[in-house]
């Protein structure tokens, strides 16, 4: 995957591992019905211009997820270009907050540099309309 940010002047682009098999995407329409007095029912669908919902978990090593983490600091409040790993081009914003680092596969050996051979996992929301 490639985040790419800020949109459009981008000026840092991050390359990340593709998702587990666990990435979503949802639209983010909502339909609600209401019934009149007279017991006639309405219907109304609520549009949010074609934006859709992703949700991607990434699992990477410790390194790679500190360069993750760094770049959803700087540009979490920013628009965001994503090209995911179908080769698809998504323009939106992050919607997690906070953004939650989790450590699944417990320590390991260090390497000879002294970081950590720890895996890291977290799940990204984007919500965004496709180009």
């Amino acid at each position: 995957m490639l985040f790419q940010a800020p949109y459009p002047a981008i000026q840092t682009a991050l390359i990340t591992v593709n998702p587990d098999f666990s990435d979503t995407e949802a639209l983010t329409s909502t339909v609600s019905s209401k019934r009149a007095v007279d017991g006639t029912l309405y219907t109304y669908i609520k549009r949010k211009g074609g934006r859709r919902k992703m949700t991607w978990t990434l699992v990477m090593a410790r390194p790679a997820a500190l360069g993750l983490r760094a770049f959803l600091y700087s540009y979490f409040a920013s628009k965001i270009k994503v090209t995911d790993h179908n080769d698809r081009i998504w323009i939106g914003n992050f919607t997690n907050n906070p953004f939650e680092f989790d450590t699944p596969s417990g320590g390991g050996a260090p390497y000879s540099d002294g970081l950590r051979n720890d895996l890291q996992s977290i799940t990204i929301e984007f919500e965004g309309i496709e180009q």
